[in-house]
């Protein structure tokens, strides 16, 4: 009875701690997957709460809830730079298998896993010493690696960031940065374990400038982070449109002003014309709604050239990603036309 009672105050503090979370997360309100985010968050809090009214409070229910792992994902999401996605799925083509990706920033070029696990305990699984099918981090870093070559961000595979909430060792951090993985997390200087039982200095444990403490574990040190995706801005707009769509523009320029036709034509002597695409994913999407047969020939040219499609048509996007196509795409805000604009103009006295 007395160890219940000393649990009661920890487990009041974790439903807060909750309920801290759901507010945080407003201001990511409108980020896909962050309403399933909360309602795996609630759906902790309502546990807890159901523990605390019958009384029946064990020292389990403290350590493994999900809201631990929960905390550090919400954490690590509100320090992303342009979040795009949470908690996304991705197929693996060869089979029924599903990774989910915990967070995609960057706006798509960085996939994040949140691990908030015990240091020591991560590597020892890595190294053959945890439960009969029990993946390792190695084992979700190759996952990770292989499912991003085939789910590309602008024809190439999203950085794969690994957050250690808890740190990492310098044994396992090693291995991961030998796989092509950027690590983010407090780095622990350790004796190595060896896979039959001894162990073995680490040559390389005092190479870290930060002072190592009686736990070993270095303070606020970032290990390593993935490199903000650098865009080069005339290469990527750099104009081209399908012939099909060449024609559409030279009958626009006839109904414009002069000034307005001089300015098209100049862009249209520096836009690249390549051929209409005749095959592809794209094209395969069926028609209907917000896929019509120009803007599908439009997208499908331009992944044809392996170019990226800047365009205002979020309705064709999300239509041909419901067919399980994803668009590779720069999405911008429609530009209104002047003369809506003065519809609801009002006059400004000088």
């Amino acid at each position: 009875m007395e160890e219940k009672s000393g649990l009661m105050m920890p487990l009041a503090e974790k439903i807060e701690s909750g309920r801290e979370l759901m507010k945080k997360l407003n201001i990511y309100k409108d980020v896909p997957g962050v309403g399933k985010l909360s309602r795996k968050i609630n759906q902790e809090i309502r546990f807890l709460e159901k523990v605390r009214s019958t009384d029946s409070v064990k020292r389990e229910h403290l350590h493994s809830t999900n809201l631990i792992h929960l905390t550090a994902l919400v954490e690590r999401l509100l320090s992303s730079k342009n979040p795009a996605e949470v908690l996304k799925p991705f197929k693996f083509p060869d089979s029924e298998t599903r990774l989910t990706i915990d967070i995609i920033c960057d706006g798509g070029a960085t996939w994040i896993k949140v691990i908030a696990r015990n240091a020591r305990a991560l590597t020892l699984i890595s190294l053959g010493n945890g439960g009969y099918g029990q993946k390792s981090i190695l084992d979700h870093a190759k996952s990770h690696l292989k499912c991003a070559t085939l789910h590309p961000h602008h024809y190439k595979p999203p950085n794969i960031i690994f957050y250690f909430a808890y740190g990492i060792e310098t044994t396992l951090y090693s291995q991961l940065e030998k796989l092509g993985v950027f690590i983010e997390g407090d780095l622990i200087e350790r004796e190595d374990i060896c896979p039959g039982g001894g162990t073995r200095e680490n040559p390389e444990a005092g190479a870290s400038s930060a002072p190592k403490s009686e736990n070993a574990r270095t303070k606020n040190l970032i290990v390593a982070s993935s490199p903000s995706p650098q865009f080069e801005i005339s290469p990527l707009l750099q104009p081209a449109v399908s012939s099909t769509v060449t024609v559409s523009l030279n009958l626009d320029v006839s109904t414009l002003l002069a000034y307005e036709t001089a300015r098209a034509q100049d862009l249209l002597q520096r836009v690249n014309v390549v051929e209409d695409a005749t095959d592809g994913r794209i094209l395969n999407l069926i028609i209907g709604g917000k896929i019509k047969l120009r803007s599908r020939l439009v997208f499908a040219s331009g992944e044809n050239t392996r170019s990226v499609t800047v365009s205002a048509n979020e309705g064709f996007v999300r239509a041909a990603r419901m067919q399980g196509v994803e668009c590779t795409a720069i999405l911008h805000e429609p530009r209104s036309l002047s003369e809506l604009k003065e519809k609801d103009a009002k006059r400004i006295d000088c």
